[in-house]
């Protein structure tokens, strides 16, 4: 580890150096573990993750993942050297909680299960863009996650927290087994809040580019994801290419993004699409999967 230079946002002035203390202690010979997303993410990967996985590289050095969302390929794949980013803080600094102090996170969402009810929803809500304690802020995004409605990440004209509580009897709130699995899991990535563009690209690595997908949901981030930011990404790609690294691109199937990707191998996968801020766009989806090899 250790390619990428550094992105960080202000917290407590003590949490990285006891992250990294934490870290160093915890990190396994082995990271053979079951585990999967940990969080509901719009676009999230699991339905499809038999035809990504029989797309990867047959060799590769370090992966790459810079719009990380719930991690489900991550998370499959456990690649030995791994590089994870997303512009979304409030999804990075989860990510690194889990690695770093899963115990102390486990703890928080007890908290939140036995004190759930709307009145406590709306209260945690307007806490995550107040609170200061990373743990107790990684414990509020997931509570938020598990129990607003559908899973949605959107934020306000001002950056608040604005989803609605959803309609759940029971919210699965706390898994602890798969929690501390990905803990382990994550103790060989760096993790880090950056745009795409912020990527280092270097020859034989492998980046998976799952990005905001075109005509769909771009809100996530308050700067939005729209025309122009894919041709960005199809910049960035071009230049993944072009330095002898690998890249495999999911998106959706629209005139648009296959120009933008002619030159290179597209394929058609149906995807199951439970978690969408439309109606229209939940259920099966034909999208794309693109590559440079």
């Amino acid at each position: 580890m250790g390619r990428n230079p550094k992105y960080h946002e202000p917290l407590d002035e003590s949490f990285d150096n006891v992250l990294t203390a934490i870290a160093n202690e915890q990190r396994p010979a082995d990271t053979s573990f079951t585990a999967r997303p940990f969080i509901k993410w719009v676009g999230g990967k699991r339905s499809i993750l038999p035809e990504l996985t029989k797309r990867l590289p047959d060799n590769y050095d370090a992966y790459h993942e810079p719009f990380l969302g719930g991690g489900a390929l991550y998370f499959s794949v456990q690649p030995k050297e791994a590089f994870l980013s997303d512009v979304n803080f409030h999804l990075v600094l989860t990510f690194k909680t889990v690695r770093d102090d899963v115990e102390g996170l486990i703890s928080e969402l007890k908290e939140h299960v036995a004190q759930h009810n709307k009145k406590y929803f709306l209260k945690a809500r307007k806490s995550l863009f107040k609170e200061k304690n990373a743990t107790k802020i990684a414990g509020l995004f997931i509570y938020l996650n598990k129990t607003c409605f559908n899973g949605l990440y959107r934020v306000n004209a001002s950056g608040g927290f604005n989803v609605p509580m959803g309609d759940y009897k029971i919210p699965a709130i706390l898994d602890e087994e798969n929690l501390r699995n990905a803990s382990k899991v994550l103790q060989g990535a760096d993790i880090e809040q950056h745009g795409f563009l912020q990527e280092k690209i270097y020859k034989g690595d492998f980046y998976y580019l799952d990005p905001p997908y075109h005509e769909t949901y771009e809100g996530y981030s308050a700067a939005g994801f729209g025309d122009n930011e894919h041709k960005q990404l199809a910049d960035f790609c071009h230049k993944i290419h072009a330095k002898g690294a690998y890249f495999m691109l999911s998106n959706s199937d629209t005139p648009f993004v296959r120009n933008l990707y002619k030159s290179y191998t597209i394929e058609v996968v149906s995807a199951s699409r439970m978690v969408s801020c439309k109606a229209n766009q939940r259920g099966k989806q034909d999208e794309l999967i693109i590559r440079n090899y």
